[in-house]
C-alpha cells in the first residue's frame, strides 16, 4: 500500500509586499521602536553580530553610518 500526500506551503513574499512594507515603514505607519534594541556604526557592525549570537540583550541591532566607533547604543524605550 501506498499512501502519496502533497504538502504546498507559501515560502515568501512578493515584490508589492515588499514595496507596501517599505512604504509603511518610511510613512511611520509600521513603528520599529519595539524592535530595535540597540544603534551601532558601520565600525561595529562584527560586535553587533557577535552580541545577537546571545538574544537575551538585543532582538534588532540598527546600523547607523553616522555613529562613530563600534559601540553599540542602547535605544532610549529599552
Amino acid at each position: 500500500m501506498n499512501k502519496e500526500l502533497d504538502l504546498r506551503f507559501v515560502v515568501g513574499c512578493t515584490p508589492l509586499e515588499f514595496r507596501d512594507t517599505l512604504h509603511a515603514l518610511a510613512g511611520g505607519t509600521i513603528d520599529v521602536a519595539p524592535i530595535v534594541t540597540g544603534r551601532v556604526g558601520l565600525a561595529g557592525v562584527p560586535r553587533a553580530f557577535e552580541t545577537l549570537t546571545h538574544p537575551e540583550t538585543h532582538a534588532k541591532i540598527l546600523i547607523d553610518p553616522a555613529l562613530p566607533g563600534d559601540t553599540i547604543v542602547a535605544s532610549s524605550h529599552c
